[in-house]
């Protein structure tokens, strides 16, 4: 069994599906370059109507403390990931400062990216580790890859358009803390598909 973390969600229907679902982290884009940016009034809505059991999450790419600090307060979160090149003493400072719990995402490619993991141990609570490449036009996953990083005692999360489908063979080759989940279960850009997100959170918590 996995934890679940949706994330890329760009409005109310799909972040209360994920809720109802079972999902356990909802992960919202406050990435000024990103299509799935969000805003803060929406991510409060939401926040005040989630269970205290679901985690929603702030997704950064090297922004200011001072501004991470103003949305996180503003919108009630306690987890932010960070999806730029933050060193690990920008990801250590933000613990300590803002007294969240930081995610910290990773685009994985060779064994010299896997190295670089070991730098952050102790400094970031989760990694988020995206092992997927391109066959072709096929998006196929080096989760031997994501597996080198279990062994550093940081909770993993693989992630790159990860289907349902592949949420099996995820949990053999790399046994993750959990799954993190987007573009593999999206309908249309910034529409989650309900069926693919059931599915999914079905098979990571080992429901089907």
């Amino acid at each position: 069994m996995a934890k679940v973390k949706i994330c890329g969600l760009a409005n109310y229907n799909d972040s209360l599906d994920a809720t109802n679902l079972g999902a356990d982290f909802l992960g919202f884009h406050f990435i000024k370059e990103s299509p799935k940016k969000v805003s803060e009034k929406m991510v409060i809505d939401i926040v005040s109507k989630l269970p205290p059991f679901v985690i929603p999450v702030g997704v950064f790419a090297d922004a200011d403390q001072k501004l991470i600090e103003k949305t996180i307060k503003k919108c009630g979160l306690k987890n932010v990931q960070f999806n730029g090149i933050e060193a690990p003493e920008f990801c250590a400072a933000a613990k300590a400062a803002l007294g969240v719990k930081v995610f910290k995402f990773f685009k994985l490619e060779n064994e010299s990216d896997a190295e670089k993991l070991s730098l952050y141990a102790g400094n970031v609570d989760y990694f988020v580790l995206d092992v997927s490449y391109l066959d072709g036009e096929t998006v196929k996953h080096n989760f031997e890859l994501a597996a080198k990083a279990v062994n550093l005692n940081v909770p993993v999360f693989v992630s790159g358009r990860i289907t349902p489908e592949e949420v099996k063979e995820a949990l053999e080759k790399v046994a993750p803390y959990g799954v993190d989940a987007d573009g593999g279960i999206e309908r249309l850009p910034k529409r989650k598909d309900y069926d693919k997100m059931n599915n999914l959170i079905r098979y990571a918590h080992g429901l089907k």
